[in-house]
């Protein structure tokens, strides 16, 4: 599972300082082809050529060139280090939409996307271009933070032996494997953590097990103990190796607290595709914690995913 080709989406106007270092980072230890690649825009110079055609095409042109030449002097820096280096850019209106159409065409192996602060609701009521490219991307994602990683490189992956999808386990295995593949480019270090919640007393309502509440407990922390061993078992590893932790609390707050107490770099782990409604009353573990999370997040979808724009 080498790393061949990356895209890395550069928007402007933005400090892409960490995304690059990243980027470079990730080729360095691949020897994969880099893409640079810009979406643009422009709502007031659109509407000041509504009657004037070639007039506008003129003006896209002449901002499509100087992306071209933002994008040229950021790939200098790739040149200087012999990493093979090229760049694109479009003109579209919903970013989101030709990113991934461009990640369809390009096919690379991962792609880099730098993220920005959400507000609470944005992604439900505006379908903010982060959200719709975190769901439509067919290949793993990885959302760059203003953060630099450590030298030594601390990647995790979150794994679930019980996802709620057609084939849990394998999964949990793209998961291992995008990770590792990950850890090994940088040079890192893999960890695993898996997280579960056993049902709280209030949430019994079986009067025979409410009277063996730490019998029910046991029960389901062996489960989850005997799943993941099963799991881990090909990458000989084992709930009692020191880089697996299990973690008895909701995903979303065990994903948060372990990524600060393991100070990792990079936080992979699955995204299965889930309901609008489920979305509005639940929230995604992907939602919950991206904005909070002290760490790069890597997004890794099942073999089973169509990306719509597949025609």
């Amino acid at each position: 599972m080498d790393i061949r080709k990356i895209l890395v989406n550069v928007e402007a106007d933005k400090d892409c300082t960490h995304l690059i270092d990243k980027a470079i980072r990730l080729a360095e230890g691949s020897g994969a082809k880099v893409e640079l690649f810009r979406c643009c825009f422009n709502a007031s110079l659109r509407n000041s050529y509504l009657f004037d055609k070639e007039a506008l095409l003129k003006a896209e042109h002449s901002f499509l060139h100087k992306a071209e030449a933002e994008l040229e002097e950021i790939a200098e820096r790739f040149k200087a280090l012999n990493i093979d280096i090229d760049f694109d850019v479009c003109w579209a209106r919903h970013h989101a939409e030709y990113i991934v159409r461009k990640i369809l065409r390009y096919q690379p192996d991962i792609v880099l996307h730098q993220i920005e602060q959400h507000t609470r609701l944005g992604h439900y009521l505006f379908d903010q271009a982060d959200w719709h490219l975190i769901r439509e991307c067919p290949v793993p994602l990885l959302l760059v933070k203003k953060k630099a990683w450590s030298d030594g490189g601390h990647i995790a992956a979150s794994v679930d032996p019980f996802h709620e999808c057609d084939s849990p386990a394998a999964l949990d295995r793209l998961i291992l494997d995008q990770a590792s593949r990950l850890a090994q480019t940088v040079e890192g270090d893999l960890k695993v953590l898996h997280s579960f919640n056993v049902l709280p007393h209030s949430a019994i309502f079986d009067e025979h097990l409410v009277t063996d509440f730490e019998g029910m407990q046991r029960k389901v922390r062996l489960e989850h103990v005997e799943a993941l061993n099963r799991l881990l078992d090909e990458y000989g590893l084992s709930v009692e190796s020191a880089s697996v932790t299990l973690k008895e609390s909701e995903p979303h707050d065990a994903m948060l607290e372990y990524v600060d107490e393991a100070h990792i770099d990079v936080l992979v782990m699955g995204v299965v595709a889930r309901g609008l409604i489920d979305r509005l009353l639940i929230g995604s573990t992907v939602e919950r914690i991206l904005d909070k999370l002290h760490a790069d997040l890597m997004v890794v979808k099942p073999e089973s995913f169509v990306c719509s724009y597949i025609e």
